[in-house]
């Protein structure tokens, strides 16, 4: 029992970081004369890419065309506006923000790959398994054990 929840809260922070991670963008730290909030809710200043930051970098891997940034631009948009949103409710326990973040990340992505040429989608799931291993390498030095479900 003990090891799920571990393995949930290692989930939910992976998920809860994961758009941050998927793009390569690190929140920048507060200088020092910002208070350091107790939880942080990315805005496109500072902590997510906007959707339109993070569909270029997209296209840089994935050689998108104007049609597919111009579709998948309010995807990236509507995951980030629901993964704030989650962040921001106090109201819900880590494993259930962890599925609901699940949730999200994977909606959206089939979303995307929906979009995506044979050979785009397989650079993409490429791309998505760098980001796990980040994700779990992350965790692992953070010593949260083992994320893998």
């Amino acid at each position: 029992m003990q090891l799920k929840v571990l393995i949930a809260a290692s989930l939910a922070v992976a998920s809860l970081s994961y758009s941050q991670i998927a793009f390569g963008q690190q929140a920048s730290p507060p200088s020092s004369d910002e208070a350091i909030p107790s939880t942080t809710i990315p805005t496109t200043t500072g902590g997510w890419p906007s959707p339109d930051e993070a569909v270029a970098r997209l296209s840089t891997k994935l050689n998108l065309s104007d049609d597919q940034k111009s579709k998948i631009t309010p995807i990236i948009a509507d995951r980030q506006a629901r993964m704030r949103e989650l962040m921001a409710d106090s109201s819900g326990r880590r494993l259930q923000k962890a599925r609901k973040a699940k949730s999200i990340m994977s909606d959206s992505d089939k979303k995307i790959e929906a979009l995506l040429t044979s050979d785009q989608k397989k650079t993409y799931e490429q791309m998505k398994e760098e980001r796990r291993e980040q994700m779990q390498s992350r965790m692992q030095e953070r010593g949260n054990g083992n994320p893998q479900l």
